[in-house]
């Protein structure tokens, strides 16, 4: 006879996150969006309101609403961010199972990539976005190198948006929001206004491919700015990258 294991049923409180997430992703609630009062959803579950805050709380945390207090209390549904994304890149930074060669890598798996195909279909719109993002990252270069650094790490999240992959524009903002900022506090007395006004000039030359729609110089151009940023983090910072991602980083050079 063979032996079956007990059934045990799910906290309510899961069943509670379920329902109110399916009715979110099936849009009967919309981003911003205010879900029913705490009480009221305790009536129609008819469950704890310890059970409905557990609820909320899970949705908090996986980024689909935010609570508010004060006048206009309560919990509101949010559009899709990269929370999920930048929680999961976040543990790995912080059990030490990814390093600044990580995370030059997986961008060059990827950026590359996304400028070539930008550069085939970005609008005129798009250009003009680019380059008011370049032109403000010089203007803070003067006062807050930092700050300059901050804003001109984003060219590569808004070169993926003109694709309209939510996936990739995803990836690539959860890498920069984490890791990008990471590296800039670390290495921020290290780069002079001078070398970060050569980071942006760089991007200054990958938007002209694009605006230009030379594909394929995109694509290089791309590529070697982030060689270039992987041999500058590489001095800064104390080498203890695994040798086997190096390697891999080195063997775009010959591509």
């Amino acid at each position: 006879m063979p032996l079956f294991k007990s059934l045990k049923k799910p906290p309510l409180s899961e069943e509670v996150e379920k329902q109110l997430r399916a009715s979110i992703n099936a849009g009967f609630y919309k981003p911003g969006d205010k879900l029913p009062a705490e009480r009221e959803l305790v009536d129609q579950f008819e469950v704890s309101r310890v059970t409905v805050r557990d609820a909320l709380k899970r949705l908090q945390q996986v980024g689909l609403i935010s609570t508010r207090r004060g006048v206009n209390a309560g919990a509101y549904v949010l559009e899709p961010s990269t929370r999920p994304f930048t929680l999961g890149i976040d543990n790995l930074i912080q059990m030490k199972r990814v390093n600044f060669g990580h995370l030059i890598e997986i961008r060059l798996y990827i950026e590359p990539d996304v400028a070539r195909s930008a550069a085939l279909c970005r609008t005129a719109e798009d250009v003009r976005r680019l380059k008011g993002l370049l032109d403000q990252a010089e203007e803070f270069a003067e006062a807050s190198p930092r700050k300059a650094r901050l804003t001109n790490v984003m060219f590569h999240c808004e070169v993926a948006k003109i694709i309209g992959n939510s996936l990739i524009v995803y990836l690539c903002e959860s890498i920069t929001q984490v890791y990008s900022a990471m590296l800039i506090q670390l290495t921020q007395a290290k780069l002079d206004k001078k070398s970060v006004c050569k980071l942006i000039s760089e991007h200054r030359g990958i938007l002209e491919t694009i605006d230009q729609r030379r594909s394929g110089d995109a694509y290089e151009l791309t590529k070697n700015h982030l060689m270039e940023t992987y041999h500058t983090y590489a001095r800064i910072l104390d080498d203890k990258e695994n040798g086997a991602v190096k390697k891999r980083i080195m063997s775009f050079a010959r591509l």
